[in-house]
């Protein structure tokens, strides 16, 4: 055997792609659709206006659309393992940064880098379904898949808006900012690109 070639994984290995990949998209979720429920929180830690509190919280939206395409090309060219680690341990600092920054703009311009590299869970999580189902399983593992969705999302916003009233809208951004750094995490460690 040759040093490039490779050795696919067993076919029930599909199911624990599933497993990781419904962990690394639901730790994104939890950032795009977990964060409006901490909104009164922000726009009191951060003085922002109605206005200014509505930019933020469509920055991580307007963040994803911006490089969901790169990410899928780049998936294509290095695979899902790479992509969903990179973008969200990319995500994480972002939100990280967030947390850490004054003023409106600087708080827009973190979530929507946030979004950005968040979108790679996105674009690879939806390929390593192709690449890993059959034609006549790809329904079921892609409502696995999106099932990450309101899952991560769901849970971020029942548990932060007691964070935020215990700690303050920065530490509830911590928090999301590891959700995201545990997502890449798993995404490192279990992941596989598709045989």
């Amino acid at each position: 055997m040759s040093a490039g070639t490779r050795i696919a994984p067993a076919p029930a290995y599909r199911w624990v792609e599933r497993a990781v990949g419904v962990g690394a998209q639901a730790a994104f979720s939890a950032v795009s659709l977990g964060l409006p429920s901490i909104a009164p929180a922000l726009r009191t830690e951060y003085q922002l206006s109605i206005a200014q509190l509505g930019v933020a919280l469509a920055a991580v939206v307007a963040g994803m659309v911006m490089t969901m395409l790169a990410w899928g090309v780049l998936a294509d060219r290095i695979g899902e393992r790479t992509v969903m680690t990179a973008g969200l341990a990319g995500s994480g600092a972002a939100v990280l940064l967030a947390s850490r920054t004054t003023g409106a703009v600087a708080l827009i311009a973190a979530l929507a880098l946030a979004g950005a590299f968040g979108a790679s869970v996105n674009a690879a999580s939806g390929r390593a379904v192709a690449g890993w189902f059959s034609p006549s399983q790809r329904g079921l593992a892609m409502g696995i898949r999106q099932s990450a969705l309101p899952l991560g999302g769901g849970l971020c916003a029942a548990a932060l808006p007691s964070v935020a009233a215990a700690s303050g809208a920065r530490r509830a951004l911590v928090l999301l900012g590891a959700v995201c750094l545990a997502g890449a995490l798993i995404a490192a460690v279990g992941m596989r690109d598709d045989p």
